[in-house]
């Protein structure tokens, strides 16, 4: 009999040699985000196969080159061929048309109003970017990828406080009615550059809040030629269409 005896058991842990890799030059900058999207992936996978109505596979994206657009145009020249009863299995020639861009669109919004509701908490990421493979037929296929900006951080909204006695000291600026003059229509059909209205100017000059007058003021020279308006006595009442 042989004594070959052949060992079961693994050999001590210092003799295991870690299998490090770098990471690929495309992708992006690690963020240190290891928040799971999985179950968005899943979500967003299961809506496009149901607008597609054809198999689709979703997986985490490696990043979109500047300038490319949030949804592949081939994905949105696919659906605008499956919505419109074209033949899905034919290949799309012109990727710039109206139609396309504008299924691409409102494919980006249903698609960021689940990203939206399922977007995973405490993630830092700014956006999501899927790869999304859409099988035609046995050997054919549509890739594209989209962009799915984070959803906004909701702010906080503060309860409203009382002023009190501090609502005193907030600045305010009232109008003054220098002159006022009822004038019948007949004299205002000639206007024309340089024409003089004559109006009555009075001594007593109402102060305006809104569409009340709160009082009466009247003109006080000052020292430097220019001239303000004294608040003289208060009276209350209305001067609009609101009571």
């Amino acid at each position: 009999m042989s004594e070959l005896r052949i060992r079961t058991e693994a050999p001590p842990s210092a003799q295991f040699v870690d299998d490090w890799r770098p990471r690929s030059a495309q992708a992006p900058p690690d963020d240190g985000d290891d928040t799971p999207f999985m179950p968005l992936i899943l979500a967003l996978e299961a809506d496009m196969s149901g607008q597609f109505g054809l198999e689709v596979a979703v997986h985490p994206g490696r990043g979109l080159p500047p300038g490319a657009p949030d949804v592949a145009l081939e994905l949105g020249a696919l659906l605008a061929t499956v919505r419109l009863g074209g033949d899905a299995t034919r290949p799309v020639s012109l990727m710039t048309g109206v139609t396309t861009q504008r299924h691409a669109r409102q494919l980006a919004e249903q698609l960021q109003a689940k990203a939206r509701a399922l977007w995973p908490q405490g993630s830092r990421r700014a956006a999501l970017i899927i790869d999304v493979l859409v099988t035609l037929s046995p050997g054919t296929s549509v890739v594209g990828s989209v962009r799915l900006p984070a959803p906004p951080v909701p702010q906080p909204v503060l309860p409203v406080q009382p002023l009190g006695a501090a609502a005193l000291d907030l600045p305010l600026r009232l109008p003054v009615r220098l002159a006022s003059e009822m004038l019948p229509l007949h004299r205002l059909l000639p206007l024309q550059p340089g024409l003089v209205i004559a109006f009555n100017s009075g001594p007593d000059m109402p102060v305006m809040l809104g569409d009340h007058q709160i009082g009466i003021a009247s003109l006080v020279p000052l020292p430097d030629g220019r001239q303000q308006a004294s608040l003289i006595a208060i009276d209350l009442k209305p001067t609009g269409e609101r009571a």
